[in-house]
């Protein structure tokens, strides 16, 4: 029995799954694996929004490739990229040639493949049950983030870099092979691309996430592997607890989303988004506290996603073109990250704790929920509108 009657689901969500068990084991691993080869926080930072600004730089070779080649095959690509990208962080020792590498193709790798993930998610979903879809893929996402962070801190520990990078590496590459088999969405190549009325609301959204996430989840990561004695296995530990706690979440909320509740919800999560960024920031360094608070918030934390991508697909799917959509809202996604990444980076730099740059995130969050509760309600609007003039359906 398959967890979705769309088929085309399916596929993508195994193929996440796998994506996901790959990053758990490598990329999660990423900033706090660079404070061990001797970068300092703000070189951290600094080197989150290099990476962010050259996807921005890359991106019109999406649509190139698209155009070219078929959205399929570009999201493949991006897989493939994502594969290479994870052996080559063992590389790195320090600043250096190899940091520089690292960046670029992690670059190439998050530009061609969330771009087009993103827009065939949106394309082959149903807006009626989209909270429920994105719920149950972040359920099995949240099981390959519960094994990633415990496979990979205890292969970092034991085995080394190499070992664990490289294992990502080859399960990202089989993540592939889902993808074979999925059908190659339509693509309006004549929706207008500069139309931005029709991208407006998305670009802010995911400004806003963007924001958000790297204001907030390296800084915390960071302060998770300093406060847990700079040990990977009990930071793989601490976040594979943690992802346990918000998967299950995600999943209830995608549910109550699909029943009519999406607006509360999002002043909901807003609420709690808001209470886990302040409870991070004062929660200070004894790991015991640590793991506490990183479990607790990461479990009230699974109302953030279902949350958000459930307006930003339905917003998709009611553009002229998914693709077009994602790629204009993503370069939103790039000012926010790179600003917020920038930001973080000069206060580290002037001796701001990194309790401090979680703040940074704080406001935006207000922002969010307002935009998010504008999406929902238009929604809503439109269905009743429907509703009226299609009785019966």
């Amino acid at each position: 029995m398959t967890l979705f009657s769309n088929r085309d689901l399916n596929r993508l969500a195994v193929h996440s799954t796998m994506h996901q068990l790959a990053w758990a084991i490598s990329s999660a691993f990423s900033a706090v694996f660079l404070l061990r080869q001797g970068l300092s926080l703000a070189a951290i930072f600094l080197c989150l929004a290099v990476i962010i600004v050259l996807r921005f730089t890359f991106r019109p070779a999406v649509l190139w490739s698209v155009r070219t080649i078929g959205l399929r095959s570009t999201l493949i690509i991006g897989t493939f990229l994502y594969g290479v990208q994870s052996p080559l962080l063992a590389l790195v020792h320090g600043l250096g040639v190899a940091l520089v590498f690292y960046c670029v193709v992690a670059a190439l790798a998050q530009a061609f493949y969330w771009t087009c993930y993103h827009a065939m998610f949106a394309a082959v979903g149903e807006a009626s049950s989209r909270g429920s879809q994105v719920g149950w893929r972040e359920l099995l996402i949240g099981i390959a983030g519960i094994v990633g962070p415990a496979v990979g801190g205890v292969m970092l520990t034991v085995a080394g870099p190499w070992v664990a990078f490289g294992m990502a590496g080859v399960i990202e590459l089989a993540a592939i092979v889902p993808l074979l088999d999925v059908v190659e969405p339509p693509i309006a190549y004549s929706a207008p691309l500069g139309a931005f009325a029709f991208y407006r609301r998305g670009v802010l959204l995911l400004g806003s996430d963007g924001w958000i996430y790297n204001s907030s989840a390296f800084a915390w990561g960071l302060i998770m592997f300093q406060g847990l004695g700079a040990r990977y296995d009990a930071f793989g530990g601490t976040l594979a607890a943690a992802a346990l706690a918000g998967a299950l979440g995600g999943l209830a909320l995608g549910h109550f989303i699909d029943r009519g509740h999406a607006r509360r919800a999002t002043w909901v999560n807003a609420a709690t988004l808001g209470g886990t960024l302040i409870a991070k920031a004062i929660c200070g360094t004894y790991p015991i506290t640590i793991v506490a608070v990183a479990v607790g918030t990461t479990a009230l934390a699974g109302l953030y996603v279902p949350s958000l991508m459930t307006a930003i697909y339905n917003e998709a799917k009611a553009s002229p073109c998914p693709l077009r959509f994602h790629y204009v809202a993503e370069i939103g996604w790039d000012v926010g990250g790179s600003l917020a990444c920038l930001a973080a980076a000069a206060l580290c730099a002037y001796g701001v704790s990194l309790q401090a740059v979680i703040m940074l995130a704080l406001p935006m969050v207000a922002v969010q929920a307002f935009l998010l509760d504008a999406s929902y309600a238009e929604r809503n609007s439109a269905i009743a509108l429907i509703g009226t003039e299609l009785p019966g359906r």
